[in-house]
């Protein structure tokens, strides 16, 4: 039998009007069967000509993300069908998506043991009183280097390679720094142009170029996962804020004079807070207008030239204004931000630039992050295709954002909101993975 929906053999077939196909495995199907069941009408436009025959014209490009939830395999045996040139682009294209969706689950898999590290490194910090003693070895590095002024500026790197030479000893700063470089690893490896979609869009131009082909890769940026790298930048920012700040309240008494520029600190939480408003993603916002005064306060409280009514402390004064309006406009996706707002007012109130969290305030800021990435729940589509999960029971019990096109994401009371779809491609491959 090759005609699997009216049952004809291979020996009732015309084959200049249906012609057979034969895959890899050695089954014969018609063309027309085939066709049907890799859904071509989806992805191409087809002409009829005089004779009533239909062929291809044009091929569709669907920009729709995860557009094709399965692989297409032989009807009579599920094997693969992706030898078959005819049915390339959409094989291709499922792989891709399945990359994808691949992609999604190992970046969750990974974030959530950061934050948790990150956690652990501030209770290290905080566990040491913020008026400790003079830190000895700070103190025996500065005179041997014989340095009168230690400077920390330039690039971020420079600055937290200049903290751990002074701070070898240290296990708490040594943690931090290595964490450090684990994020910024991590958001290396999260980055658009690391992941499938991107890597195979920059192969495909680089052949072309090659061969002297001039016309050009449709691109589709909605595929590219960003969610993952927004809240990797939070987590850097709230490490080497940590890293500077306790290595300031360590380095008191040294005799040492210090110069600081966190511009390049606060450069990034400008970057941050841009993105954040452009995806509508209120806590990133928050920690981008947090940080951006937090490294505002670490300045005022090394030098003594900032008035209350300097340019640059209205303007943190600003960000901490509206921090706190995102706070109270979005409760649940700010879980236990607007106590950090009130923390980072002080800082610039007082001149001080470190006020510890308590563990209790910390951890929630932290279940809110991680409680999207565990995979503990079930996946879901927003109305443009992007997954997100849903912890806990895998219920919705608030409405969000979808951290890739802004579409309303989640829903109340255990009932999904209008367009969001189950993922049930996602919860069969990947669904309650262990974290």
């Amino acid at each position: 039998m090759v005609d699997y929906y009216e049952g004809l053999t291979y020996a009732e077939i015309d084959l200049d009007t249906d012609p057979c196909i034969f895959p890899l495995c050695g089954h014969v199907i018609t063309r027309e069967n085939l066709d049907q069941h890799m859904s071509m009408k989806d992805h191409y436009d087809y002409t009829t000509d005089s004779s009533g025959r239909k062929t291809i014209s044009a091929p569709r490009w669907n920009p729709e993300p995860f557009s094709i939830t399965v692989q297409k395999t032989c009807p009579a045996c599920r094997l693969p069908l992706r030898s078959i040139h005819r049915y390339g682009r959409i094989e291709r294209r499922a792989w891709i998506d399945e990359a994808t969706k691949k992609f999604i689950v190992w970046a969750n898999a990974k974030f959530v043991p950061l934050t948790a590290r990150m956690g652990h490194v501030e209770e290290q910090f905080n566990a040491q009183d913020a008026e400790a003693p003079v830190n000895q070895e700070i103190m025996q590095r500065l005179k041997a280097l014989e340095l009168a002024t230690l400077t920390l500026a330039g690039p971020s790197d420079n600055q937290m390679q200049k903290i751990s030479n002074l701070t070898k000893k240290d296990v708490r700063f040594q943690d931090a720094l290595q964490l450090r470089k684990q994020i910024k690893l991590f958001l290396h490896q999260v980055d658009e142009k690391e992941q499938p979609f991107s890597r195979i869009h920059d192969l495909v131009q680089d052949a072309k170029s090659q061969r002297g082909v001039e016309d050009t890769m449709l691109w589709t940026p909605e595929v590219l996962q960003t969610r993952n790298r927004i809240l990797a930048t939070v987590l850097l920012l709230r490490c080497e804020y940590a890293i500077m700040a306790n290595f300031l309240v360590a380095k008191k008494g040294t005799g040492a004079a210090i110069k600081v520029d966190v511009q390049i600190f606060q450069d990034e939480c400008e970057r941050l807070i841009e993105e954040s408003k452009s995806k509508k993603q209120p806590a990133s916002e928050v920690e981008g207008r947090l940080f951006w005064a937090r490294f505002m306060a670490i300045k005022r409280g090394i030098s003594d030239g900032i008035s209350d009514a300097s340019p640059l402390l209205l303007v943190a004064r600003h960000h901490l204004r509206l921090a706190r309006d995102i706070c109270i406009s979005h409760p649940g996706q700010t879980n236990g931000m607007l106590t950090e707002v009130e923390d980072a007012e002080k800082m610039l109130r007082d001149s001080i630039f470190y006020t510890p969290v308590t563990n209790e305030e910390k951890a929630a800021v932290y279940a809110a992050i991680a409680s999207d990435f565990r995979g503990t729940g079930h996946w879901y589509y927003c109305e443009n295709g992007h997954p997100f999960t849903v912890g806990e029971c895998g219920l919705p019990m608030q409405t969000s954002r979808c951290p890739q096109c802004g579409a309303p994401v989640g829903g109340q009371s255990h009932q999904v909101h209008e367009g969001v779809t189950r993922a049930a491609d996602m919860d069969a491959q990947f669904g309650r993975l262990a974290v």
